[in-house]
């Protein structure tokens, strides 16, 4: 049995990240048992027991310094990601010592180090840019997850191992069976009418960004007769932008009020007809849905991944214009028959990707 250490944002209520880390366990653990191997997975969590309890993993307090010292120690290999852990343009800068910490802890006990598709930047402090060269250049085994973190690291120093571009581990989810919460929030959408799913968050220039997705979504409502559901991907801080948005709409919409577990929410985005997304997991649900969307790129990795579809994205926070972006969406919703296709293409040979890597990962622990 090989025993491995995931680190990440995982604990907060992210439906991505969770996505994340469901994926890489489910992934792992099932290309394991097909060789007969058998892993045992503890994730550093803010949250353990609600971790352990819905993976069926160990998982200990990310803060509790012996507990995650004894859980490396006890460990063949520490995974680091995937998702955008090393940056500093969110959070209160502790991201980056906090995350290549725990690679340099590792590194000094002898464990394998590996980051699985992270996403890299910005990277903007002085003091953050040596650490992250100095640090991840210690690292076993490095995929990213697009080519703007493989080039950040490249610029950085980052020489060795060689870089590997792989996709968003989220791209080998399935969606759950639509039973439980997920049944009771599909079952509640109106038969015959195409739904609109919104997944919007705090960020900077909100007090323009808002108004003009509201304007937007009353009118795409309006000229497709459709529903609009907003979706936060993170509680409860998108809950309360979700709850600014609605209060600006002048059609109905719902808003998704309780957080629901990766496979669900999947499940649920199967059903939508559009999604107009700031969040890049709701972005990526969509496209394994294979439903039309338009991404806000308030962040690098958002138009980073619109790219890797062949897709534009909106215009960033703050320069959006209602009228514009109810363009985008309606050339987007006149386009879906084609842009579905695109979409099961790209899924098919992302998944193939992310399968390829997961497989190299595996190895690499088993050796």
């Amino acid at each position: 049995m090989k025993k491995i250490v995931i680190s990440g944002y995982y604990g907060f209520n992210n439906a991505g990240d969770e996505a994340i880390l469901e994926s890489i366990v489910t992934t792992l653990d099932s290309l394991a048992a097909e060789q007969g191997e058998t892993l045992q997975f503890t994730v550093l969590s803010a949250e353990p027991a609600t971790t352990a309890a819905r993976l069926a993993v160990n998982a200990v307090s990310r803060t509790n310094f012996l507990a995650v010292v004894r859980a490396v120690l006890g460990s063949h290999a520490l995974i680091s990601g995937g998702g955008g852990l090393l940056q500093d343009s969110t959070g209160r800068g502790l991201s980056i010592p906090y995350y290549l910490g725990l690679v340099l802890l590792a590194s000094l006990l002898g464990k394998k180090t590996i980051f699985y598709a992270q996403g890299i930047g910005p990277i903007r402090k002085k003091y953050n840019r040596l650490l992250t060269r100095l640090i991840v250049n210690r690292v076993s085994l490095i995929s990213v997850r697009d080519q703007g973190s493989l080039d950040e690291l490249l610029k950085l120093g980052v020489t060795r191992p060689q870089l590997t571009l792989t996709v968003d581990p989220a791209f080998l989810l399935e969606p759950a069976d639509p039973n439980g919460r997920a049944a009771a929030v599909i079952e509640a959408l109106p038969v015959g009418k195409p739904v609109v799913g919104i997944a919007v968050r705090s960020w900077h220039e909100e007090a323009k960004t808002l108004p003009a997705i509201a304007a937007a979504a009353d009118c795409i409502t309006r000229e497709l007769a459709a529903v609009t559901m907003l979706v936060p991907m993170h509680y409860p801080e998108d809950l309360a932008a979700a709850e600014k948005l609605a209060g600006l709409m002048k059609s109905r919409t719902v808003i998704l009020q309780e957080p629901l577990a990766p496979r669900e929410l999947l499940a649920v985005f199967n059903c939508f007809s559009l999604v107009l997304a700031m969040r890049l997991h709701a972005l990526i649900f969509a496209a394994l849905a294979a439903v039309p969307l338009l991404g806000i790129a308030y962040d690098r990795k958002v138009g980073a991944f619109l790219e890797r579809l062949g897709l534009s994205s909106a215009e960033e926070p703050g320069a959006l214009e209602a009228v514009q972006l109810t363009a985008q969406a309606l050339e987007r919703w006149q386009g879906r028959d084609q842009l579905r296709r695109l979409l099961r293409e790209r899924n098919f040979a992302f998944r193939q990707d992310g399968l390829q890597w997961a497989g190299r990962v595996l190895a690499f622990i088993l050796k």
